[in-house]
């Protein structure tokens, strides 16, 4: 039981590690080469336009705007994540002996909740993966090196096709994913040895009786 119980206090607070490396993804997201883009969108007297002009069936710099309802959604995820993991201490979850009802529901809430954003989270990435990879980067480039050959500072050009940003989600929710397969197992783990605990007290309690 002693083994469990660590295992137990250290999968919770990895829970909330993870949950909060998820909202932290969620912030870091538009970096890399989705910032890069969103610098080509400027100000041209009251409208915004894009420093590039793409092809047909290309996207130009707006691509950045078109990408910020997702990472908004990815942010409250990251919160409510957090959130659940915060529940799993509020429920005394990491250090109880015994668990009960609320330890459950915490425990199934926090798990499941987690797997499920994560597999959409994953899949709506990959979706948006492909639609920055259709930015018009030939244009793009174009346009930087028209700028830098016009005597401007190289520093002050941005161009970056990278998908670095991207890759990295795919790592970051498959650990959230396998922590909370953990913190399942953990909890199977904790009901076999309770009943195992309850059946050793019984035997006792039995053997007891026959003995008086």
């Amino acid at each position: 039981m002693k083994t469990q119980m660590r295992f137990q206090k250290y999968i919770c607070l990895a829970m909330l590690i993870l949950g909060a490396l998820g909202l932290l993804y969620a912030f870091m997201y538009c970096t890399g080469g989705l910032s890069e883009l969103g610098r080509n969108i400027i100000a041209e007297g009251d409208q915004k336009v894009s420093t590039f002009e793409a092809a047909e069936g290309k996207y130009d710099a707006f691509m950045y705007n078109r990408v910020q309802p997702f990472n908004n959604a990815m942010m409250y995820c990251g919160i409510v994540m957090v959130l659940l993991a915060a529940l799993l201490f509020a429920t005394a979850s990491h250090s109880r002996r015994n668990y009960y009802i609320t330890n459950y529901i915490a425990t199934g809430l926090c798990s499941v909740s987690n797997i499920v954003m994560s597999v959409i989270l994953m899949v709506y990435n990959t979706y948006w993966k492909g639609e920055f990879l259709k930015v018009d980067f030939a244009a793009w480039d174009s346009y930087v090196q028209e700028r830098i050959n016009m005597g401007f500072s190289v520093a002050d050009q941005h161009f970056s096709d990278s998908t670095l940003w991207f890759n990295i989600g795919y790592v970051v929710y498959a650990l959230i994913i396998v922590g909370s397969i953990l913190l399942i197992l953990n909890m199977v783990w904790k009901i076999m040895l309770m009943r195992g605990e309850k059946k050793l007290l019984n035997g006792n309690a039995t053997v007891k009786e026959v003995a008086a």
